[in-house]
């Protein structure tokens, strides 16, 4: 199970740690590597960034951009795996919980978790009318500088 610790980070699976803000790029990897494996990406205007998969999640773990915290861990996303190269949106739950206060939010509809979804999270609700699951889910360090838009 993964918890989103909005202002914090992302408390990990299997008793592999939180990934707290601020961390290093170092130590933030060791901690994502417990769970699966990682592949170095290249973002724009971050210091660095890697990603991994796990039971069909992708884990994205960014470094903030330049400036006063320049190097440590600014941003975490948890994205859902298309289930077929379609791209289409998943019908189902998650394998695996990802949880806020309380509540799996990609394990129930988007409308029956809307009201539990952090304030400042960055959500990828998917494009279906009704029913339907999130998509992704993203939580920024308090420092981060750089706006979603």
């Amino acid at each position: 199970m993964f918890e989103l610790l909005p202002g914090i980070g992302l408390r990990l699976p299997h008793h592999a740690g939180t990934l707290r803000f601020g961390m290093s790029e170092h130590t933030s990897r060791w901690a994502v590597s417990t769970i699966c494996d990682i592949r170095t990406e290249s973002v724009c205007c971050v210091a660095w960034a890697f990603s991994g998969a796990y039971r069909g999640l992708a884990i994205d773990v960014l470094g903030a951009p330049e400036g006063q915290h320049a190097g440590r861990l600014g941003y975490v996303e948890l994205r859902r795996s298309p289930c077929d190269c379609s791209g289409a949106e998943p019908q189902g739950p998650a394998l695996v919980p990802v949880m806020h206060e309380g509540v799996d939010l990609f394990g129930r509809p988007r409308d029956d978790v809307a009201s539990h979804l952090p304030t400042d999270s960055r959500v990828n609700h998917g494009i279906a009318r009704t029913g339907g699951y999130i998509q992704s889910i993203g939580l920024r360090s308090p420092f981060w500088a750089v706006s979603y838009d």
